[in-house]
């Protein structure tokens, strides 16, 4: 039976050693260097292919964002291919095709690991996280690594179910809205979350708005007598820090902590966008201190083994 992955992608050593190896091992006068080539449709969302050539023989091919975005699958090896060959010329498709997800922008790739599962390269699992049955209840504690200072969060779509978390809610006195910003909007919510949160958070949501549709999510004080940016208490986007990646939620100190309904409604009405743009899945990144709680509140999260530092804190900081 088929099982799933889950692959870090930043993990993930880089293929051509592998390929050069195989070149080298069919060395001769008449035969040419493996080499992959990437076909089909433009777009880091689009479906596409890799194959890998050598000379005019084409030796495979594997698919990229057939089975959703940021997934792999499925692999056909060619029949010119030696039968005890075809496990390695599987794996080496494989991890074509996972680099050219990270080429893309991703941080993670789901994909099936059937036929070939013996020959799982140890290349490949040690960035690999097999991923649990999410239709089993089980606790929070149980979904969590402890050991994780803070890490990734998984969520599947396909066994997600949305709550009926309003987005108009009242906290703290406060008749609050959780929505999509508006484009008008942009230039008043970086320069609010450069001031508030700093130029990492800021440059995040600014490309958001180049997202069609607009891949963030804002919380607002429905009191126009406001001043703007005093309106604006939090925000969380996707497909901004990495594709397929809910960016670290944001919420100023006043609306922390106090009622966890404001950062449910958050998350969940970016679950619900991200999920609407057609993703399979999503990772929730950087999770620190309140990851048991969203792990409670949220049944079908899992904290991602090995996630921990994951994309963060390689980036330039000011």
């Amino acid at each position: 039976m088929a099982r799933e992955t889950l692959i870090r992608l930043y993990d993930v050593a880089p293929s051509q050693p592998l390929l050069d190896a195989l070149s080298i091992a069919n060395a001769s006068r008449d035969v040419a260097p493996v080499v992959p080539r990437f076909k089909g449709a433009d777009g880091p969302r689009a479906e596409s292919f890799v194959e890998l050539h050598q000379g005019g023989t084409v030796l495979g091919r594997c698919g990229i964002n057939v089975q959703g975005p940021g997934t792999v699958g499925a692999c056909e090896v060619a029949v010119v291919v030696d039968p005890a060959e075809r496990a390695g010329m599987h794996w080496l498709l494989v991890h074509a095709a996972l680099e050219r997800l990270q080429w893309l922008g991703y941080a993670y790739a789901m994909m099936e690991v059937g036929e070939f599962a013996d020959g799982f390269p140890p290349s490949l699992q040690q960035a690999a996280w097999w991923i649990p049955d999410s239709t089993e209840r089980r606790s929070a504690v149980a979904r969590d690594d402890k050991s994780l200072e803070w890490a990734d969060l998984f969520i599947d779509f396909r066994t997600w179910k949305p709550s009926d978390t309003p987005t108009y809610l009242t906290v703290n006195g406060r008749d609050l809205w959780v929505r999509r910003p508006e484009a008008s909007e942009e230039l008043l919510i970086v320069d609010w979350l450069r001031e508030t949160f700093g130029g990492g958070w800021a440059s995040e949501i600014h490309r958001s708005f180049s997202r069609d549709p607009i891949s963030s999510v804002i919380v607002v004080d429905r009191n126009k007598e406001l001043p703007p940016k005093d309106r604006l208490l939090g925000f969380l986007a996707y497909d901004t820090a990495r594709l397929g990646m809910l960016s670290t939620i944001a919420l100023v100190p006043e609306a922390r902590g106090r009622d966890l309904s404001l950062a449910t409604a958050l998350i969940e009405e970016c679950l619900r966008e991200a999920r609407a743009s057609g993703m399979t899945y999503a990772v929730l990144g950087g999770v620190g201190n309140a990851r048991l709680a969203a792990l409670r509140t949220f049944s079908t999260l899992w904290t991602i083994p090995g996630s921990c530092p994951g994309i963060f804190g390689r980036g330039v900081r000011n």
